[in-house]
């Protein structure tokens, strides 16, 4: 009986020793811990401290853009031009799938102001090389401390390495086992029977280049297209079903409206390389999943094939990575699906999903042009705020935009804008330039005295310019107000029109 005693009370004071070194961790040396091991969890905590309603989690594509892209903003952030109203944050980071979404969202305290959640679905995410990456370890261990489990058991298992660690030659093993034992079913209906198979032929066959020889970097993209989408998802196994299957059950349990983007693939480029056998198993892909997560209060938006293949950053590989238009579709298809939760707050943004020839920019800074930096409320002439020209910014608010995203065809660019000079600056110029790799540069300046005498006042200028013959080769159009000199010019409500 003593004993028993005895063994209680040790046991009693073990207890009591966890719990107070749990007290003792939590306040003073959790933080600490957390962002040298954790950082991703200020990803949270700053829609949380913001008070976002609607919240989007997703990786790179939501942030990559590309150089000559106009409007450089996120998926995101065009999402939330739909719904001005309310506040729209998102939660991103690079390389990330479901099972970190999971975590990143079971953090969110379930008193925040959050109500609804859009979760990206990379279809890549569900096949063997995202799912065995080498950066596969890297994540992991971030995610150790966020766990729900006591934060000194969570410290605990991070210094034993408690967690899914392997070096990159296991994963590479475990990567190319898969390939080899994940046989397409029902047998016959392929022309071969796993990935490894399909990669195998492709690379002995090769592909080849419009002049009919071997191109190796084409045959090494066709190969890396086998290996990325020659996947059936098994809706048992497959782990990242079972992530996506938690984050439901978190919503529901939260009481979050959740919505799925499903991400465009570069489909024609798959099909030009590949072929309809491939096409037809990534759209097989597609449908599981649609139809898996479909009900309920859970929404699909199925962006599969809504993005050109000209809006594909990455051509020599298989990347989620979309230029403005591209990532305003995917926006789009987002925001109508947010329409069934919040109808009465839709409002059309004011940007397009096509090609325009118009454009304006009022200074104000939401309309996103070069040289945001020179904007001030020194002068305006409407609303604050206008840009300022001159000593240390020689380059005034800029209009950039890739000539793919202009119609075919153009002849003429009409460029107004309010100017206002504190005296007459014969250096200064309007610029037209246009650019790139298939034309020689042309740099088309206008002094601005030409344009107007008037100081000390807001004037209207105007200037239409004639367009290069090989405009429709050119890549890039910039068109600036340039200013080198010490003294001070300020333009506002720069509205340009192209004609053909």
């Amino acid at each position: 009986m003593r004993k028993h005693k005895a063994l209680l009370v040790r046991i009693g004071v073990v207890v009591l020793l966890m719990a107070v070194y749990q007290v003792v961790y939590t306040r003073f040396f959790l933080e600490k811990d957390l962002q040298q091991h954790s950082p991703i969890i200020n990803l949270v905590r700053k829609v949380v401290d913001e008070h976002a309603e609607i919240v989007y989690v997703g990786e790179s594509s939501n942030l990559t853009f590309r150089v000559d892209d106009l409007d450089k903003r996120r998926i995101s952030e065009f999402v939330a031009e739909y719904y001005p109203s309310i506040k729209t944050r998102d939660i991103t980071k690079e390389a990330c799938h479901a099972g970190v979404y999971y975590q990143l969202l079971r953090n969110i305290p379930a008193t925040s102001s959050v109500k609804t959640v859009v979760v990206t679905m990379n279809l890549r995410s569900f096949d063997a090389g995202w799912i065995y990456s080498n950066l596969e370890t890297a994540l992991q261990k971030s995610l150790v401390l966020l766990k729900d489990h006591p934060a000194l058991y969570n410290r605990l298992m991070l210094s034993f390495k408690g967690y899914d660690i392997k070096s990159d030659a296991e994963r590479e093993r475990q990567f190319r086992d898969h390939l080899k034992s994940d046989k397409f079913l029902p047998e016959g209906s392929f022309s071969y029977r796993s990935a490894a198979d399909w990669d195998y032929d492709l690379a002995m066959t090769g592909k080849k280049n419009a002049a009919g020889e071997y191109d190796k970097a084409l045959t090494e993209l066709a190969c890396h297209y086998v290996k990325s989408y020659a996947f059936q998802i098994d809706t048992l196994h497959n782990p990242r079903i079972l992530d996506f299957d938690r984050i439901v059950e978190l919503a529901k349990s939260r009481n979050w409206n959740l919505v799925f983007n499903l991400l465009p693939e570069n489909v024609t480029m798959l099909d030009s390389l590949v072929g309809d056998e491939l096409l037809g198993m990534v759209k097989a892909s597609r449908d599981v999943l649609v139809k898996r997560y479909s009900k309920n209060n859970v929404l699909v938006v199925d962006n599969l094939e809504k993005v050109s293949l000209e809006e594909f950053v990455d051509t020599n590989w298989t990347t989620e990575h979309y230029a403005e238009f591209g990532r305003k579709v995917v926006a789009h298809g987002v925001a109508q699906a947010l329409k069934r939760f919040y109808p009465a707050a839709y409002h059309q943004p004011s940007f397009t999903t096509g090609k325009t020839t118009e454009f304006f920019n009022d200074g104000e800074g939401k309309t996103p042009w070069g040289q945001q930096q020179t904007l001030t409320t020194d002068q305006h002439f409407s609303g604050k705020y206008s840009s300022a020209i001159g000593r240390d910014e020689q380059y005034g608010l800029t209009f950039e935009s890739s000539v793919r995203r202009l119609p075919d065809s153009l002849k003429v660019v009409h460029v107004e804008l309010m100017l206002f000079q504190i005296a007459e600056v014969p250096d200064a110029r309007l610029v037209i330039e246009v650019s790139g790799r298939k034309v020689e540069k042309h740099w088309m300046p206008v002094a601005i005295n030409g344009l107007t005498d008037k100081t000390g006042t807001w004037q209207k200028i105007q200037y239409d310019c004639k367009l290069p013959r090989d405009f429709d080769e050119a890549d890039l159009v910039k068109i600036f107000v340039y200013n080198p000199t010490a003294a001070m010019l300020y333009a506002d409500d720069i509205r340009i029109r192209f004609e053909k």
